[in-house]
C-alpha cells in the first residue's frame, strides 16, 4: 500500500507541476494588460465558483466549516503571497527563468531548519546549498545590464512555497482537499481585491477574458493535483517531482512566448535540479536509514512507562 501511495502520489505531483506552468503562461499573457492585483481577484472569483459547483455536486458542501481552520487558512495565506509574488515577476521575466528559480525551495528550507531552528546538516548539504543558489545567481545575473531587482522575488516565493508545503503536509485528513483549494481561491481573490486600492485597475477585453479563465481551470486542477500528492505521499518522495515544472516551463516559454533561455541560464536551472535532488536524495536516504536501525533490545522489552 505505501509503495502504491508512492507511486500515486509521484504521479499527481507531475500532473499538478506540469498544469501550473500552463497556469504560468495563462498569467504572463494576462499580465501585459491587467495588474497582478487585478488578475488574482478574477482569477480567484472564477475558481471559487467552478470549486463551489464542485462542492455543491460532490455534497460536501457542509465541510467548508473547515476553512476556518487555522492550517488552512495559514496555507491559503502563503499561497497568496506566493502567486503575488510570482505574477510580478513573470512581468518582467521569463516564465522558465521564475519557475527555475522556485526549484530553490528545498535548499531554502533546509538553510532555514539550520539557522532559524539549530538543525545540523553535513558539509556536503552545505554544498548543496551553494550550489543551488549559484544556480540563481547565474539566472538572474546580478552585477550585469540583464539583472532586474524583480528576479528577486522569485526567491521569496520560494520562502514562502517551503512554508506552504510544511503546512499542507499537516492539515487534517478530515479536510477534503476540494475545501483546502477552495480557501487558497476565496483568500487570494481577497488579496486581489485588497490590492486594488493601490493598483488600478484596466477593462477586460475578450481575450484577456479567455487567459484568466484558462488560467483559474489550470489553477483549480493544479492545486487539487498537488494538495492531493503531498496528501497521499510523504513530501520528500513527491518533492522532487515538482521539477517537472522547469521542463513545461522552458517549453512553453520558448513556444508562447519565443523566450528560448541562454546557456547560462540553462546552466544556472541545471545546478538548481542538481542541488535539489541531491539534497532530497539525501534527506530520503537518513529517513530510511533512521527507520531500518533496530530499537534497542532492553528498550523493545520495557514498553512504554506509566504515566510518561
Amino acid at each position: 500500500m505505501h509503495a502504491q501511495s508512492a507511486k500515486r502520489g509521484i504521479l499527481l505531483m507531475i500532473a499538478g507541476s506540469s498544469i501550473f506552468s500552463t497556469n504560468d503562461a495563462f498569467s504572463k499573457l494576462a499580465v501585459a494588460h491587467i495588474p497582478t492585483s487585478q488578475i488574482l481577484a478574477m482569477r480567484g472569483v472564477l475558481a471559487a465558483l467552478v470549486l463551489l459547483a464542485v462542492l455543491g455536486w460532490m455534497g460536501q458542501l457542509p465541510a467548508l466549516r473547515h476553512m476556518m481552520e487555522r492550517r488552512v487558512l495559514l496555507r491559503a495565506l502563503t499561497e497568496a503571497g506566493v502567486a503575488m509574488l510570482f505574477i510580478t515577476s513573470i512581468s518582467v521575466m521569463s516564465i522558465a527563468d521564475s519557475t527555475a528559480i522556485l526549484q530553490v525551495t528545498p535548499l531554502a528550507t533546509m538553510a532555514a531548519a539550520v539557522l532559524l531552528f539549530g538543525a545540523h546538516i553535513g558539509w556536503r548539504q552545505w554544498v548543496a546549498v551553494g550550489i543551488g543558489f549559484l544556480g540563481v545567481t547565474l539566472i538572474v545575473k546580478p552585477g550585469t545590464s540583464a539583472f532586474d531587482t524583480m528576479a528577486l522575488l522569485p526567491l521569496g516565493a520560494a520562502l514562502l512555497m517551503a512554508l506552504r508545503d510544511f503546512i499542507t503536509g499537516r492539515i487534517g485528513a478530515h479536510v477534503p482537499t476540494l475545501v483546502v483549494t477552495f480557501t487558497t481561491a476565496v483568500v487570494g481573490m481577497g488579496f486581489g481585491f485588497a490590492g486594488s486600492s493601490v493598483e488600478p485597475w484596466q477593462a477586460v477585453d475578450a481575450r484577456t477574458l479567455a487567459y484568466l479563465v484558462g488560467g483559474s481551470i489550470s489553477l483549480v486542477i493544479g492545486q487539487l493535483l498537488t494538495i492531493a500528492a503531498m496528501r497521499t505521499a510523504d513530501i520528500s518522495v513527491v518533492a522532487p517531482f515538482r521539477y517537472a515544472a522547469v521542463v513545461c516551463a522552458v517549453g512553453l516559454s520558448a513556444v508562447v512566448f519565443h523566450d528560448t533561455p541562454d546557456l547560462v541560464s540553462i546552466g544556472g536551472m541545471a545546478l538548481i535540479m542538481a542541488a535539489g535532488l541531491y539534497t532530497m536524495h539525501h534527506h530520503m536516504s537518513a529517513r530510511a536509514l533512521t527507520a531500518a536501525r533496530p530499537v534497542p533490545r532492553e528498550a523493545a522489552c520495557e514498553g512504554p512507562r506509566a504515566g510518561g
